[in-house]
């Protein structure tokens, strides 16, 4: 089918959905009609994906006419901007051996290196021992942002950015562990008159967190033959390192030591006390379930507040166990049946299950974490840094690449904190014991 046919259909099928949902209120059977709603959208999906393949198919043929004009252009082509990242590198890699040592390079530049000042500092490239280019800021804030697309529980965290020239950042805070009556707010008191004619002074308690940034570093040797085929090298490059960063800073969050990395909310101990707090399984509970029991309990000890980021990070193997969830004769489990793609599977007792790689199996202790993210701090600096070389594998005729991500986070809250009434601790995180 022809892209402007199917853009055509797109735009029908855009109307007539719209119309079915503004007739939804009048509807007399509300079931026969969002079925039919559903059937719309599925038909939209099939035309946007069908367009989205004509469209890169046509990307493609392009990217492959013009990545044999990559390793040089015209003065008319110096602003002309990389059609993609293999373009770019496979440029880069060209810049770096004029000689010759990557076949068919001609001893010629790529001129939109120089217009775009991508030269590093006190290096050129005309002596090969000083050759070198920055990696375009474009690309680099490219594969940031698909690292950021690609990470599931460090979108849901607080971010505090920090300016360059400095490499920790203060956090002051309220060093509450304690709800009870001179304990708030790090021991505030307050007197009726009539208790004492000369109240006895009290203060807020404050703490200070320190968060060091720490480097995350990501490494590529591409051949040559890889650079000649631009546009797969640009999807292989940006997907595996976004996916391996993300993968990684997701890890950390949740079991990171600490020690030149986060440390993760699952670890963090502060006084002997666990920040995780674990609630106990129901009496009798059947081995590898999670009940509505367990997740009501979960409720019963999250410290959040409203407007904070809250979320139930499951393992893929408990999601069998959400259907079969109900108060009475009322679901607490909503399934998600928006096809805009949302990365959530669905919501329990109203908040978002999230499913995670980094969540335990079914039936051990952190296979569900109800999680208040709003209080994981992550520090950040600059955004992805990158740089290139060719010395370091010349004699295999390789490129290398670099990337790097200073970033480092920990839980805000330090312990579980008392409450005024009860006996239960309230945490930002909550997992139940282990049902073996």
């Amino acid at each position: 089918m022809k892209k402007k046919v199917l853009q055509e259909k797109l735009a029908v099928l855009s109307s007539e959905y719209d119309a079915l949902l503004g007739a939804s209120a009048a509807a007399a059977d509300a079931v026969a009609h969002l079925a039919s709603v559903d059937a719309k959208e599925a038909e939209i999906k099939t035309a946007r994906e069908e367009l989205a393949a004509i469209e890169a198919l046509e990307a493609r043929a392009k990217a492959n006419v013009q990545s044999s004009a990559a390793r040089v252009t015209s003065d008319n082509e110096a602003k002309r901007p990389f059609d993609n990242f293999g373009e770019f590198l496979a440029a880069v890699a060209y810049a770096q051996s004029p000689m010759g040592a990557f076949h068919g390079a001609g001893g010629q530049v790529d001129k939109r290196l120089y217009e775009q000042n991508l030269a590093a500092s006190g290096m050129n490239s005309t002596v090969p021992s000083e050759g070198g280019f920055l990696i375009s800021k474009q690309f680099s804030t490219a594969l940031l942002s698909k690292v950021r697309e690609t990470a599931k529980i460090l979108p849901m965290c607080f971010e505090v950015p920090i300016g360059e020239g400095s490499d920790s950042v203060e956090l002051p805070y309220i060093d509450e562990t304690s709800r009870a009556t001179g304990s708030r707010w790090g021991g505030v008191r307050v007197y009726r008159a009539a208790e004492a004619d000369a109240p006895t002074a009290s203060k807020p308690k404050l703490g200070r967190h320190e968060l060091k940034l720490e480097t995350l570093k990501g490494l590529a040797y591409i051949t040559e033959r890889q650079l000649r085929n631009a546009p797969a090298t640009s999807a292989i490059v940006e997907n595996a390192f976004a996916s391996e960063m993300a993968f990684t800073v997701d890890n950390e969050i949740w079991r990171g030591t600490g020690v030149g990395q986060c440390l993760g909310f699952a670890t963090q101990n502060y006084e002997g006390a666990a920040l995780l707090v674990e609630v106990a399984k129901k009496a009798a509970q059947t081995a590898d379930t999670f009940v509505v029991e367990n997740a009501s309990a979960m409720l019963s000890r999250l410290y959040a507040q409203p407007g904070d980021n809250v979320a139930w990070l499951v393992n893929r193997d408990v999601i069998g166990q959400f259907p079969l969830m109900t108060v009475g004769q009322q679901p607490v489990f909503l399934p998600n049946n928006n096809a805009s793609g949302s990365p959530f599977y669905g919501t329990l007792f109203g908040y978002p299950i999230l499913i995670v790689e980094q969540a335990e199996t079914l039936g051990d202790a952190g296979d569900v974490v109800l999680a208040n993210l709003s209080k994981y701090v992550v520090a950040t600096q600059g955004g992805l840094k990158s740089a290139s070389s060719m010395h370091v594998r010349f004699i295999y005729d390789e490129m290398t690449f670099k990337w790097s991500y200073d970033i480092n986070g920990h839980s805000i809250v330090k312990k579980p904190l008392t409450p005024f009434k009860g006996s239960n601790s309230l945490s930002p995180f909550v997992t139940v014991a282990n049902r073996a």
